[in-house]
């Protein structure tokens, strides 16, 4: 009897939305990323809101704005160098929840570029300029750039108790960071806790 009582108790817990249920959550949550050609990755923040709608019991659309610090290790004949990148991702998802509280989602991101740093030992320097001058062969910071602008596809699932959410993704780039020259993409692990606040609408 004790235990039916503690997995009612636990059933009761996992947020069991319905048709109409708008829900605001505020999140933070580190990352883990890379880019498609570096040696290592880094761990960073990230943080922001994100607003759902509940179209059906089981299906949800939900939409945010992320702060996301990303990049990525490098170790090669340029010497060791971090590539610090600030993104403000906009995730659109699908959330589909298979159980009370538990959602599988996927989506897809827009991201826009705030700031493009490479530090190094010697101290952080802007990212075009860096680029320009280790790849560009004399060429200009102007016509070597950070694009502004990157585009994700975003999969995922995330866990909801007592409203609280534990979300765990993956951010695949689809996007070249710079404007020509090599291709290489954003690759992001992210993982965020966050509190539902539910109205009905």
């Amino acid at each position: 009897m004790m235990m039916a009582a503690m997995l009612t108790v636990s059933l009761a817990a996992m947020a069991q939305h319905e048709a109409g249920d708008f829900m605001v959550q505020p999140k933070v949550g580190m990352n883990i990323s890379t880019l498609s050609d570096a040696n290592k990755s880094i761990v960073d923040f990230s943080f922001g809101l994100e607003a759902e709608y509940m179209m059906t019991d089981f299906l949800s659309l939900s939409a945010g704005a992320i702060a996301s610090n990303q990049g990525g290790k490098y170790d090669d004949q340029y010497g060791k160098y971090t590539a610090d990148l600030d993104y403000v991702n906009v995730p659109v998802m699908a959330n589909f929840y298979v159980l009370p509280g538990l959602a599988l989602k996927v989506g897809v991101q827009p991201a826009f570029r705030m700031k493009a740093k490479v530090k190094t030992d010697n101290g952080t320097l802007d990212f075009d300029e860096f680029y320009a001058m280790a790849r560009g062969q004399g060429r200009s910071s102007d016509d070597l750039k950070v694009n502004k602008f990157d585009l994700s596809i975003p999969v995922g699932v995330s866990y909801e108790f007592y409203n609280v959410t534990l979300d765990a993704r993956y951010n695949w780039g689809l996007t070249k960071i710079m404007n020509e020259g090599d291709a290489f993409y954003n690759r992001v692990f992210q993982l965020t806790l966050g509190y539902k606040f539910t109205f009905e609408l």
